[in-house]
This record gives C-alpha cells, sequence and structure tokens, in this order.
C-alpha cells in the first residue's frame, strides 16, 4: 500500500447478528467490542457499514469497500482476497430444533430442512455436504421466525445466541440439542481483512500486532 493511499480510518462491515454485532446509530455487540479495540490497537477511527446480510459483506471486502469484517472465517477462496488474523477463541455450536427432533449426532442432519444464514461457513464437512437439505436465510433472527412456522426443522447457534434468543426459544417450544462439534470446526474466531485494503499499513505489520494483542488478551 503506498503512502498517498494511506487512510486514518478502518472500515468495518457488519450486519444483524445479535449477541455479537447489533445494527443501529451507535451499533453494539461482542464484534463491535472487539473491532473498537482493533481501531485502537492501529491508532486508526473506526468507521461502519451497516449490510442486510453477511454475504453482502463479504462481497464489500472482497472489493475493498471496506477494510476488516470480525469473525471471518479463512476459506481456502477467501484468501484470495483476504488475509487472517484471531482475536477469540471460538465459540461453541450448538442445534436448535423443532420440539420432537432429537439431534445427537451429524448423522441426525440427514433428511431434516436445515437453515443456514446467508455467507456463514459452519465447519468444512457441513457446508461441503450436498446431501443435506439446506435453505439460506437472512440472518438467524429470521430462523427463530422460520421455526416457529414450521418452514424449517433446526439451525445452529452458539450458546451466546442462545441466551439472546432465549425467550423465542421457550415461547416456540424449541429444543436444544447438546450435539458436540467442536472437533470439526476452527478453534478460533477470526479478523479478516481486505488485501486491497487503505489503511497504509502492510499486512505483516497488521498481522503481527493483532496475534500479539490477542494472545496477551487483549480483546477480551
Amino acid at each position: 500500500m503506498t503512502a498517498n493511499a494511506k487512510s486514518k480510518d478502518i472500515t468495518a462491515c457488519i450486519d444483524d447478528h445479535p449477541p455479537y454485532q447489533i445494527l443501529g446509530d451507535t451499533p453494539s455487540g461482542i464484534h463491535i467490542a472487539a473491532l473498537h479495540k482493533l481501531a485502537s490497537l492501529l491508532e486508526l477511527n473506526l468507521k461502519f457499514v451497516q449490510s442486510p446480510n453477511f454475504a453482502r459483506c463479504v462481497a464489500l471486502l472482497e472489493n475493498g469497500d471496506v477494510d476488516v469484517i470480525a469473525a471471518l472465517t479463512p476459506l481456502p477462496e477467501r484468501k484470495n482476497f483476504a488475509f487472517f488474523t484471531p482475536f477469540k477463541a471460538a465459540d461453541s455450536l450448538r442445534v436448535i430444533s423443532k420440539d420432537g427432533i432429537q439431534i445427537s449426532s451429524y448423522y441426525d442432519f440427514k433428511n431434516k430442512v436445515i437453515g443456514v444464514s446467508r455467507g456463514v461457513r459452519y465447519f468444512t464437512r457441513f457446508d461441503h455436504d450436498e446431501w443435506l437439505q439446506k435453505i439460506e436465510i437472512q440472518n438467524v433472527r429470521i430462523g427463530f421466525t422460520l421455526l416457529k412456522k414450521n418452514r424449517i426443522d433446526l439451525i445452529m447457534v452458539s450458546p451466546a445466541m442462545i441466551e439472546t434468543f432465549s425467550k423465542e426459544i421457550q415461547e416456540a417450544n424449541l429444543k436444544v440439542s447438546p450435539i458436540a462439534l467442536e472437533e470439526m470446526r476452527n478453534k478460533e474466531t477470526f479478523f479478516g481483512f481486505s488485501k486491497v485494503n487503505k489503511l497504509g499499513i502492510t499486512e505483516a505489520e497488521i498481522q503481527q500486532k493483532v496475534l500479539q494483542a490477542y494472545q496477551t488478551g487483549y480483546f477480551e
């Protein structure tokens, strides 16, 4: 990145993903707090682009219209346009299903209609499993609505999201299944930075600073 292209700002794309990202005049949430710390670490001003879904954020990152996304999975195809640095340990993953559906293992996904948030990657085996019946949804909030309307059978969320949507889960008599998927997933959550960002800081410098901060618990 040339000096004349350097920006004093870092622009993050965020979508509706409570409790991690809550849109509004003053965005809030777990990942929003981490983005504020990132901006402070890099001595930049934080700006937000609010998106209707995660897939749109990824497209903006690829084009260099935003500089960073919190919680971007480092897939091989994304490494063509982004580089990655961990900022926290990955949350565990649980299954929320309609009453009467028990999910005890991965094989119980068979013959179920599964809601998957647009642009989100869960874990490699699931993401590439063409035998499963997966329906794209706008976000988890929409997923709960579709569960209550019996349009889908299950979604996968973190314990933090279960707490956030506890009222919806109880009112709709939904089931939280204790399936263990952690061995199939990434152990860390990553910032994804656009390779054509305008931060004026090299990829190596960003990765070194963020990694060192992560290892000392800076983002916690």
